[in-house]
């Protein structure tokens, strides 16, 4: 990259869908210090708007995300300020991961370096076939954020992310999901609607129930306590969604939950 970047994170509510754009088409959305900075309050806002469940992608068709914009390191990721950077793209991946609704990356084209990050926050994966994935921070000689290392360690295991990490190397939509990054590849066309159905299906779901769920996997991980877990499941016991949820399978028709 010739010159810094001035791409952005942009949201939009469509329903109880909200999603989360990262938005730097000229450089194939790479995330920039001041986009990882926006991301925080971007997943607040649409947590604020009461979605149920929160779409993440890249602007356009060309790319989810190229990684980090490496024109910016040698002003804004030096040994004296690194720690800055390095804090900022942390608190991002800590908003998407630890968000109170599902999350879902939508993956067209480049994931690499930080857009994999991101992608690895979120609680699913759907790719079109023309992905491609890497985690090459040994190409430019600094460290993958610790957290990220850690979700793709958790979820690919520790073999497959040691491949990775350690030859830098990009591999396919296909591979990708033989090792257990992404859930489902199709076509472009069809990335739309697949990600349409499930989202649809997710909205149908409890948020309670979503939520405690959620948290009991975050515990799985050490990062909520078994009160926690607790809380969030008997706060399922004492809503208006479990009234819901037992009556319309007596009822014999589809539940309509409201969160309550």
């Amino acid at each position: 990259m010739a010159k810094s970047s001035s791409g952005c994170i942009k949201i939009r509510m469509d329903g109880e869908v909200g999603w989360l754009i990262i938005s730097n088409p000229d450089y194939r959305n790479a995330m920039n210090l001041s986009m990882y900075q926006q991301i925080p309050k971007a997943v607040s806002t649409l947590l604020s708007a009461h979605v149920r469940v929160i779409v993440v992608r890249g602007h356009g068709e060309e790319a989810f995300g190229a990684g980090s914009d490496i024109s910016e390191f040698l002003t804004l990721r030096k040994p004296e300020n690194a720690r800055t950077y390095d804090e900022a793209e942390a608190l991002a991946h800590s908003h998407i991961e630890h968000a109170p609704v599902p999350t879902i990356a939508m993956i067209q084209g480049p994931c690499r370096g930080g857009g994999l990050a991101i992608a690895l926050a979120c609680d699913l994966r759907y790719a079109s076939s023309d992905a491609t994935f890497a985690a090459p921070p040994a190409k430019l000689g600094i460290g993958f954020p610790h957290s990220a290392v850690t979700s793709l360690t958790q979820i690919i295991g520790d073999a497959n992310a040691r491949r990775l990490l350690l030859t830098a190397a990009t591999i396919d939509a296909t591979e990708a999901m033989s090792i257990g990054i992404v859930h489902a590849i199709t076509d472009r066309i069809s990335l739309v609607n697949t990600i349409d159905e499930i989202t649809t299906g997710i909205c149908q779901l409890s948020p309670r129930s979503l939520n405690a769920a959620k948290t009991s996997l975050a515990n799985l991980k050490g990062q909520r306590s078994s009160n926690d877990v607790q809380d969030a499941i008997s706060r399922c016991y004492t809503s208006n969604d479990y009234q819901e949820g037992i009556m319309a399978f007596l009822e014999k028709r589809s539940p309509d939950f409201d969160g309550t």
